[in-house]
């Protein structure tokens, strides 16, 4: 948390420019991203008409993507896709402070890689929990042939402490399936070029329920 807060104090809004696609729920789902960090994603998910509410662990992201929220509100008004409730919390993935069955959606976007892998199932256990029935999480994460893979020092295998003081883990679809189990999983991959040079990103993308954990 300390290193995120420090970043977040810092370095102000860290993740900026246009929120990722998103997939097609229908307007008035209730929504929880968990990881929400500083808003960039939640005013998107909000414009869609969905209910959302975000959560993370640092208490500068929280202010951030409040003071975000608030002076996006002036965009959205009440219409026929609903009122476009949106709000954030300051909490632990590990310990979500939401009653079971409360959500019809749940975003953990490029947050359990920062976490210890002892903890993986603990979250995944505390998303299934808040889903409803039908509901699905939707996941993200680097995966081992992403270019920053071995970049820093190895804390534990495949995660990585950079000078930024956050870990990074990088996935392979075993250990996502040991963790969520069955579900549709895939990988997203492009290039980013740095001074000329074309590096390989990629992600794993999964799309859970609570098949099998029921």
């Amino acid at each position: 948390m300390t290193g995120w807060d420090t970043d977040y104090t810092v370095r102000g809004n860290r993740w900026g420019g246009a929120a990722a696609e998103l997939p097609a729920l229908p307007a008035g789902v209730r929504v929880l991203e968990c990881g929400c960090g500083n808003g960039k994603t939640l005013a998107a998910m909000r414009s869609r008409g969905w209910d959302v509410i975000g959560i993370d662990i640092s208490h500068a992201a929280v202010s951030l993507a409040s003071a975000a929220l608030a002076r996006d509100a002036s965009s959205f008004s009440d219409d026929s896709t609903g009122s476009h409730c949106c709000s954030v919390v300051c909490g632990d993935v590990t310990s979500l402070p939401f009653s079971d069955n409360s959500f019809d959606a749940v975003f953990c976007w490029h947050v359990l890689g920062h976490l210890p892998a002892p903890l993986w199932s603990t979250v995944a256990s505390e998303m299934r929990r808040v889903l409803r029935s039908s509901g699905k999480i939707f996941f993200k994460g680097f995966s081992r042939n992403d270019m920053r893979c071995g970049k820093g020092r190895e804390v534990a295998p495949y995660s990585y402490l950079r000078g930024d003081g956050i870990v990074t883990h990088y996935f392979t679809d075993t250990e996502l399936r040991e963790v969520f189990g069955t579900g549709e999983l895939t990988r997203v991959s492009w290039k980013m070029r740095v001074r000329g040079t074309d590096y390989l990103r990629e992600e794993l993308c999964g799309v859970f329920g609570r098949e099998g954990f029921d």
